[in-house]
């Protein structure tokens, strides 16, 4: 059963979120040179267990990857091709725990990995209290995991009772912000993640190339990453376009407002990170008016390669790495805004024929 729960929920798991982890594994491999790559981890690690605060924040980071992989495991658990899971609720309690144990190891891999490097720089420069919060911090995590995907794989005929319902606003919501509503309510924990991922890699690259000065290539840069961050996000608002907005077709609503719609939505999701770069930045207007051109005709992109991929997760993420490949080589040599400039009539080109002629249920 652990052989099929693995191949079926923990390689999935890392299939539907490479493009995280290629955004996490450029930021702590690619972005500094390979004599000083040593030297920058060991005095990252020292500065973790060195500081509470940054050890609360590298804890914050893991506990919010553990909430996505809770997340995940219970909505895959409620879908009719893993049925075969509710046979692991007849096992005794005891087999039960050792088994979600060991998948929880394995979609931890990760944090387990980054964990032994702490536990041996800890050892190394004395910091046993460290030495200790990690241990436990790392085991109160799995416990967490292991006890909520007990309960609900085991519990989940029982009904809650509600003692009285609090007064609800409604709000009315434009079309164009159904997008963001869905992000909110059905995939926060999503949202989070990829906030949290994109500010710490933003953040991450300015600092590195803090000597750099005011160069526009480094903010560029950082953007990028935050794009990359945010490209989960933007297939999983296709989806959602796909299956449950694809009535707008049929109203009088035009390609183009709804594409404007998009760029609304694209703006809103990158808005804290434009905040970060104006108040950490002293960027120009030119300079500003710049990475936001940019970063929306990189998320134009984006949207651009679901359609044509058809959202097809494998291609979408393969498609990413040479993306990644091509937008860095367009920013290093300065060419960014004739890359900004190819891209955008491409984009808007590809989303008026999906919108005209493309049947949605392909996407759905």
């Amino acid at each position: 059963m652990l052989k099929l729960l693995v191949k079926t929920l923990g390689l999935t798991f890392y299939q539907q979120h490479v493009g995280l982890f290629l955004v996490a594994f450029y930021l702590l491999f690619g972005i500094i040179q390979g004599y000083a790559l040593i030297d920058f981890h060991i005095a990252l690690l020292v500065s973790i267990c060195s500081s509470p605060l940054n050890f609360l924040m590298l804890l914050a980071v893991w506990f919010l990857y553990a909430v996505k992989c809770a997340f995940f495991v219970k909505q895959k658990l409620a879908l009719p091709t893993y049925q075969f899971t509710k046979s692991i609720t007849s096992m005794p309690p005891k087999w039960q725990y050792t088994l979600w144990t060991k998948l929880y190891g394995f979609l931890l891999l990760p944090i387990l990995a980054y964990t032994v490097l702490m536990l041996l720089v800890s050892v190394k420069h004395q910091f046993y209290l460290t030495f200790l919060a990690t241990i436990t911090s790392v085991i109160l995590i799995i416990l967490l995991l292991v006890g909520y995907t007990y309960r609900f794989s085991n519990f989940e005929f029982r009904v809650s009772k509600i003692g009285g319902k609090l007064p609800s606003v409604k709000v009315n919501k434009p079309f164009w912000s159904w997008p963001l509503y869905h992000l909110l309510k059905e995939q926060w924990v999503m949202l989070l993640v990829c906030k949290v991922v994109s500010i710490i890699s933003f953040k991450l690259i300015l600092l590195v190339f803090a000597d750099v000065g005011n160069d526009i290539r480094v903010s560029l840069t950082a953007l990028f990453a935050v794009v990359l961050s945010h490209a989960i996000l933007v297939f999983n608002l296709i989806k959602f376009d796909a299956f449950y907005m694809a009535f707008a077709k049929n109203l009088p609503i035009t390609a183009f407002k709804r594409l404007l719609g998009w760029l609304l939505v694209f703006l809103l999701l990158l808005t804290p990170e434009f905040g970060l770069l104006f108040w950490l930045n002293n960027l120009k207007v030119l300079q500003f008016a710049n990475c936001l051109f940019f970063c929306m005709a990189m998320m134009l992109a984006l949207q651009m390669f679901v359609y044509l991929l058809k959202a097809d997760m494998e291609s979408y993420m393969k498609f990413l790495l040479f993306f990644f490949f091509i937008g860095m080589l367009a920013i290093l040599s300065s060419y960014y805004l004739i890359f900004s400039l190819l891209l955008i009539p491409l984009a808007v080109a590809t989303f008026f024929w999906r919108y005209n002629t493309l049947d949605l249920k392909e996407i759905a």
